[in-house]
């Protein structure tokens, strides 16, 4: 299963054409700014019926190819996998559909996040998780149906939140494609598949060279370590929801000052990410160890992989980095450096598995995970001050990421030599590193008197509504 979902990301960026960022830069209005329904529909109807009929052509083409395509994607040496050949067969079907249905629900939800509909675009995504997980229960420990159980899972809950986006849909769908409307969203979004399949290589490529190289059972510890970087990566993708129609938006507005809100944005991006990253740093190793109802979010075995989390974590602040810098990208419409930046993160990313595999094991996956990320982000800031300059606050930046370093190089030393041992005094301990991290901020004049004032406000509110 583990590798037909890493084929499947790749086919969720091909299936779209990039179309979701094309109907971002050219559907995102200015505050105040007026747009008739019949240019709405225009714009919407066109990269829709695209995708429509492309995903179409491809899933006939996988259902298709199928039985062709079983040995290929899923041989092992290992193992005589002649039996499961119907099951496959049927999985890759599963596969094809739920790309599909993700595929038709990709610009629908750009329209809640362009319409402000934060509520209702998070209200689907819960429920995405939700039927996925009941149904995971259900069909695997009630009917029995393995990993076959997973995909139909997956399928159920595709097709209905594709079926509650159907009134978004039909509120703007006419049965017509625009050639005007082609003309210019389809160069620009295809000039990010590229991009985006670089982007992906990244985040998917480190797991069939930790198996090529440490086996099956190792990537197993690896991806179960790899996964509880969740909560970051939740953070993350979160901000790039109401980053991109919120610059394109702003930007349109007033340019002059946009910029200083962008650079402001930024910064306590910064701050959110890197006290973030410390927190769970400190506290994942507690949660995934410590037994809740009888177990563990991480089995006994798997624990041996914990050290890679905090490089997961900071992996994923970077990420974030990329995501605000891209911002004049998208604005400027200098998207074609994108398929450069990202492809060479996926080479660093490549390159740096192959040669820290062997000499680190997983940590060196993780290692290589964070080297692209670091690549990328600078990268796409280099390109994207040429074209639009930001003047991000960076000795602010600078200072919390010199406090945020010296809290965690403090528990990394502390822990390393055994200066400190025993459970509770290790936790002790980080809990006041910690806190003095926090504190540090304040008295090194990172916050400014309103900021403080503020903060003083929101804490006797939130005290206030308890007590």
């Amino acid at each position: 299963s583990t590798s037909l979902y890493t084929y499947m990301s790749f086919f969720n960026v091909i299936y779209t054409l990039g179309l979701e960022a094309a109907y971002f830069r050219y559907a995102a209005r200015a505050e105040r700014e007026q747009r008739g329904l019949e240019e709405e529909r225009r714009l919407f109807s066109t990269p829709f019926l695209l995708v429509l009929a492309f995903g179409l052509l491809l899933t006939l083409l996988a259902f298709t190819l199928a039985p062709a395509l079983v040995f290929p994607l899923f041989h092992d040496p290992k193992t005589d996998i002649t039996p499961m050949v119907p099951m496959l067969t049927r999985i890759l079907g599963y596969g094809a559909l739920i790309v599909l249905s993700d595929s038709l629900a990709v610009l629908p939800f750009a329209v809640l996040r362009l319409e402000h509909k934060a509520k209702y675009f998070a209200t689907l995504k819960f429920v995405n998780i939700a039927i996925t997980l009941t149904l995971n229960f259900v069909l695997i420990l009630g009917f029995h149906m393995e990993v076959e159980g997973i995909f139909i899972a997956n399928l159920i809950s595709s097709v209905t939140i594709t079926l509650l986006l159907f009134p978004t849909i039909w509120k703007l769908l006419e049965f017509k494609i625009d050639r005007a409307v082609l003309r210019k969203m389809l160069p620009f979004g295809l000039t990010n598949v590229p991009a985006y399949l670089g982007s992906m290589m990244v985040q998917v490529i480190d797991r069939p060279i930790v198996q090529a190289y440490l086996g099956l059972a190792v990537l197993g510890v690896y991806q179960a370590n790899y996964r509880m970087g969740f909560t970051m990566m939740v953070f993350v993708s979160l901000f790039e929801y109401a980053w991109r129609p919120f610059f394109l938006r702003q930007a349109r507005t007033n340019d002059a000052q946009a910029r200083l809100l962008f650079a402001r944005v930024f910064t306590y991006f910064m701050l959110i990410s890197l006290v973030g990253f410390l927190f769970l740093s400190f506290a994942l190793p507690y949660i995934v160890s410590t037994p809740i109802f009888g177990r563990r979010l991480l089995r006994a075995d798997y624990l041996s992989g914990l050290s890679i989390i905090p490089v997961v974590l900071f992996a994923y602040v970077f990420q974030g980095m990329y995501t605000n810098f891209i911002a004049g990208i998208y604005i400027k419409e200098h998207n074609k450096r994108l398929p450069l930046i990202t492809g060479l993160g996926a080479a660093v990313n490549i390159i740096a598995n192959l040669l820290l595999i062997p000499v680190m094991g997983i940590m060196g996956a993780a290692i290589a995970t964070l080297l692209a990320y670091m690549v990328m982000a600078y990268a796409i800031y280099r390109e994207s001050q040429k074209v639009y300059p930001i003047n991000y606050d960076w000795p602010k930046v600078g200072l919390l990421a010199l406090i945020i370093g010296i809290a965690y190089g403090a528990e990394r030393l502390v822990t390393l030599l055994s200066i400190i041992t025993g459970h509770w005094a290790l936790f002790s301990f980080r809990v006041l590193d910690f806190g003095f991290a926090i504190a540090a901020l304040f008295v090194a004049g990172f916050f400014s008197k309103s900021e403080k004032a503020f903060l003083r406000e929101f804490v006797q509110r939130l005290v206030g509504k308890r007590a």
